[in-house]
């Protein structure tokens, strides 16, 4: 396994950082979790609570939830999603949360995780019939949601939660600016612009691995190089996607601060 030896920055922390952590070490390899985001209540906390109470009360047929973070909002909120009320996800990370929350998922959209293909696969499969809520970050776009309303559907929107940016401990941020990891997983727009703010390029010994197209256009867009994009939204994608990068190149073969010097 090339990944062995590995120091790779996690920028996301709960369980699903723990679940990388653990992912990684099974390869052989050090996670550091390190989160750059953390979800905070939004700042119509009223608005986002009328949202939940009405999703209690069965007042929506369908659900769409466009974030693993919105599933863990619900879960903290103690809401209970009833079964008369079906769930649509963006991908497959926000599916498993949902799993692991106890949350069937009833639809799904194939291919890459976006809310573009959310919106555009259910929108094809259904008719207007009842009314729906999305759920979603203060700093995520109107996608679903606009194409919803253009279908006919009746649409409601809750902003479930606020992303809000985390100062890195100063020691991993000197260990990111001096190339003490061999690589650092870019998981989100938002863990983009931290990264951007608070350190700038990393050094090019540091592999930036991106956990897809969508994230990849979205890192270029911020001035961030891309050297690997996991082919699905999903740990196990992501990490094979940087152990095949490493792989394939033998320069990459050694430990922070070991890479073998080429003219």
């Amino acid at each position: 396994m090339t990944l062995a030896g590995r120091r790779v920055l996690i920028p996301r922390g709960g369980a699903w950082g723990e679940r990388v952590r653990a992912a990684l070490a099974a390869r052989g390899a050090e996670g550091v979790v390190a989160p750059l985001i953390v979800s905070g209540a939004p700042i119509d906390v009223a608005a986002r609570d009328r949202a939940f109470r009405a999703i209690a009360d069965a007042a929506y047929t369908w659900l769409f939830v466009t974030s693993a973070a919105s599933i863990d909002q619900l879960a903290a909120e103690g809401v209970v999603v009833p079964p008369g009320t079906r769930v649509a996800v963006v991908g497959a990370a926000t599916a498993r949360a949902a799993k692991d929350a106890g949350i069937p998922v009833a639809f799904e959209p194939a291919g890459a995780s976006s809310g573009a293909a959310l919106a555009a696969q259910w929108c094809a499969a259904h008719s207007p019939d009842g009314r729906v809520l999305v759920l979603r970050s203060d700093l995520a776009t109107a996608t679903v949601s606009d194409e919803l309303e253009a279908r006919g559907h009746a649409v409601d929107v809750c902003v479930a939660y606020r992303t809000v940016g985390v100062d890195l401990a100063p020691d991993v941020d000197e260990s990111l600016r001096t190339g003490g990891f061999d690589a650092v997983l870019l998981t989100s727009l938002s863990v983009g612009r931290e990264l951007r703010r608070q350190v700038g390029a990393l050094p090019e010994r540091t592999v930036i691995a991106s956990i897809g197209p969508g994230t990849t256009h979205d890192a270029g867009a911020l001035g961030i190089r891309v050297d690997v994009t996991a082919a699905a939204q999903s740990v196990e994608a992501i990490l094979d996607a940087l152990d095949a990068h490493f792989s394939l190149d033998p320069a990459l073969s050694r430990g922070p601060g070991e890479r073998n010097e080429t003219a």
